[in-house]
């Protein structure tokens, strides 16, 4: 009789929601039922269901990997890709490794450190082709996919009365409704990581050129980011425009708000392969994003860090009121058959 293998799954788990955390939560129902499923938590806010890496157990987390048999990395964060793959290798576990995201500014030497480490890994998934170009990789080893999972729109929460209320009262007046989201405020390169700037700026020009809107821009957490909610809401504040903007801090399910939306916006400054964009896309939205990199095909795009053209862009799609017309996702059970294979190849390797 055939026993399921035990595979380890490192990364953040929600809450709070992020691309990333999202990604491990809807792959964890799609391979329960085939693979022994066991997490490495990587969030800032504990869950009681997983074992959190930042307890700093080490007893715990050597003992997790050696009752694995594969070890699937999805960390965000630089230290903990590079010590999970050390640790299962060293106890020799086979290792598959997500990267999720490569930032443009790493040295010749951190790439260097980085390209070492991760070749170690019996599987490199790249969720984009951009960071292939960034990094010198065993192309045997590599595997480009998008990370994109199909939402599960029955198990997602219903939104708040808040944001339901909000909706509701801005479809009485038919305002466009568009959305946006940031897992936290974070900056990069000194500017709004997610583009919450822009968005106010872009929002405030469609006001004063009286085309009715409501942008409703979800932040999941707080965390290292109030100051810039702060000065967002103030904003918001002083050009009158809480009828027209809502920021609002939430652990909302964003796919529920992109269901009843009519534009989703991404003005990042950097990405990797973003959800947002991949359901939005999914659900037939019009998705405009920054082309700070290769998007999706469907995607419609405005110069990065460009309030005006963002103006320009949002203000075409509302006035002329198109629809967009995207390519059909693939079905969840293609994406599944993809993951269960690429596992048990992995196991299956070499024995």
């Amino acid at each position: 009789m055939n026993t399921k293998i035990n595979v380890l799954i490192t990364g953040p788990m929600p809450p709070p929601a992020g691309g990333i955390s999202i990604h491990l939560q809807r792959l964890q129902h799609l391979l329960k039922h085939e693979f022994n499923l066991d997490f490495i938590d990587e969030s800032s806010l504990k869950n009681k269901l997983y074992f959190n890496i930042k307890s700093l157990n080490l007893f715990e987390y050597l003992k997790k990997i050696r009752n694995a048999e594969i070890l699937f990395i999805h960390s965000g964060n630089r230290l903990f890709k590079k010590i999970h793959i050390l640790a299962g290798k060293i106890l020799g576990k086979k290792v598959i490794i997500t990267i999720h995201g490569y930032g443009k500014k790493r040295s010749f030497l951190f790439r260097l450190y980085d390209q070492l480490i991760f070749n170690l890994a019996n599987k490199i998934i790249l969720v984009n082709p951009e960071i292939r170009q960034k990094l010198n990789l065993n192309e045997k080893k590599v595997v480009i996919k998008n990370a994109f999972l199909p939402p599960i729109l029955s198990e997602e929460p219903k939104l708040s009365n808040l944001i339901e209320t909000r909706l509701i009262d801005s479809r009485k007046q038919n305002k466009k409704i568009i959305c946006a989201n940031a897992s936290r405020l974070d900056s990069y390169n000194g500017e709004d990581l997610y583009g919450l700037d822009i968005a106010v700026e872009a929002t405030k020009k469609l006001v004063d050129a009286g085309i009715l809107v409501d942008v409703i821009f979800i932040v999941s957490t707080l965390e290292s980011g109030e100051d810039r909610f702060q000065k967002a809401q103030d904003l918001i504040q002083q050009f009158q425009m809480q009828s027209s903007f809502f920021l609002i801090n939430e652990k909302a399910s964003f796919v529920k708000l992109i269901e009843q939306s009519d534009i989703v916006i991404r003005p990042t400054n950097t990405d990797g392969d973003s959800l947002t964009i991949r359901e939005g896309l999914y659900l037939n939205k019009i998705v405009l994003a920054s082309d700070v990199v290769q998007r999706p095909e469907g995607t419609k795009l405005f110069k990065t860090r460009n309030a005006e053209d963002l103006f320009e862009k949002m203000k075409s799609f509302i006035t002329q009121n198109n629809d967009n017309n995207n390519l059909t996702t693939k079905a969840p059970v293609e994406i599944e058959q993809f993951y269960s294979t690429l596992i048990n190849e992995v196991y299956n390797a070499g024995r």
